[in-house]
């Protein structure tokens, strides 16, 4: 099967789990026999243009008609099978998916994040969740400047949002929208999609190659250091009681986490760390720890974790709650409580409990977030999207 893949990276000192479950699905079908050709735009790219170029990428981030010849012609020249389109924000734009169109081909595309409701793509405000445009003209985000706390930043992705919902945009030029998690699509349905659009497969990660033995070690923090991760929450949670508490990852909160670290032994930040290092340190951990105040639609490190049979305490918020099930692979607290997190950090770090949730943890793995069956599971998307695009014609 030959499958055009379309993705806007995101800037390369923002770290992105779009682009890392991008690569890994083109790599996994090339290794499969598959032919990808992957069609990148790279954010990076904005600040090397001129002054009147970069005013301009706010409006063709709602309908770019340079974006959609050029998809044009590339398709006219390599006539693939399937159009995998993932992120769109802000250099491709969804005019892409009339090119699609009216070239003929099936459309799929991943709902990495709520960007087709939400003007900061993420249901959050005010370091917590918000759902005030779910299903909604989005107004409030230009209102509240929901978008790098900007109003004048936010109106162009408001206008955009609007102007797609009016034209069913991703309705009518999409076959398949794909959901990472059940939550995700709950959300899409809550702001007026199709049931049957929307398909659910979650993310895969790859096996580093070794499966924790014991009860581990320190508890791993893996990612950025932020009010809506819940850092400051596992801060004020944790105390030396429960044993080692090692930061992986940069952001706005390292400051603090430097300082707590500076006068407590029990705390140590390693700071951003490549990929093999970062699944290196969470081999050895006791559990994997993600308190996030807001919504995630998904949670990579919490299956990393399972990978390497390490089980998780997390918030129950968004598809946390529903990869973690509460005293069988980790536990679960309320999002912002950081009593409830110490008293479920204290239930997990026992040793015996470590051990035995972390071995359900691997079989959670192996059942259901391997890269042999999200290979079979893209195939049967892609296979099904074509046979309905030819029945639609």
């Amino acid at each position: 099967m030959r499958v055009a893949m379309l993705h806007n990276r995101y800037r390369s000192g923002q770290p992105s789990g779009e682009n890392t479950v991008v690569d890994q699905t083109a790599d996994l079908l090339r290794r499969s026999g598959h032919t990808v050709d992957l069609y990148a735009q790279h954010s990076d790219t904005i600040a090397e243009m001129g002054r009147r170029d970069r005013a301009l990428v706010p409006f063709r981030s709602v309908w770019s008609f340079s974006a959609e010849r050029e998809l044009t012609l590339r398709l006219q020249e390599r006539r693939p099978d399937v159009v995998h389109v993932h992120n769109t924000f802000p250099l491709w734009s969804p005019s892409v998916l009339r090119a699609v169109r009216r070239a003929g081909l099936p459309a799929v595309a991943t709902l990495h994040n709520f960007r087709l409701m939400c003007a900061n793509g993420v249901l959050q405000r005010d370091g917590g969740p918000c759902e005030s445009c779910v299903g909604k003209v989005p107004w409030r985000g230009a209102v509240h400047g929901c978008y790098r706390d900007s109003t004048v930043q936010s109106l162009p992705l408001v206008a955009g949002i609007t102007v797609h919902q009016q034209l069913h945009t991703w309705q009518r030029y999409v076959t398949t929208l794909i959901a990472p998690s059940e939550f995700v699509r709950s959300r899409y349905v809550a702001g007026g999609f199709a049931p049957g659009q929307i398909v659910v497969k979650p993310h895969a990660v790859p096996f580093s190659g070794q499966v924790r033995t014991g009860p581990g070690e320190a508890v791993v923090f893996l990612g950025r250091l932020t009010e809506e991760k819940g850092f400051a929450d596992l801060l004020e949670a944790w105390d030396s009681s429960l044993g080692q508490l090692v930061v992986v990852g940069d952001g706005p909160l390292r400051p603090a986490a430097d300082a707590r670290a500076a006068t407590d032994p029990s705390v140590t930040v390693l700071g951003a760390l490549p990929w093999a290092e970062c699944m290196q340190v969470l081999r050895s951990a006791r559990a994997v720890v993600v308190p996030a105040r807001s919504y995630e639609t998904f949670g990579l490190v919490v299956v990393e974790a399972f990978a390497h049979g390490v089980p998780v305490v997390a918030s129950r918020i968004g598809a946390l709650a529903e990869l973690v099930d509460d005293g069988e692979t980790g536990a679960l607290a309320a999002p912002g409580d950081p009593a409830g997190l110490h008293k479920a950090l204290r239930l997990i770090t026992e040793p015996a409990t470590s051990i035995a949730c972390g071995e359900r943890a691997r079989q959670v793995y192996l059942d259901r977030f391997t890269p042999e069956r999200d290979l079979a599971a893209t195939e049967r998307i892609y296979a099904d999207a074509i046979a309905r695009h030819e029945a639609a014609r």
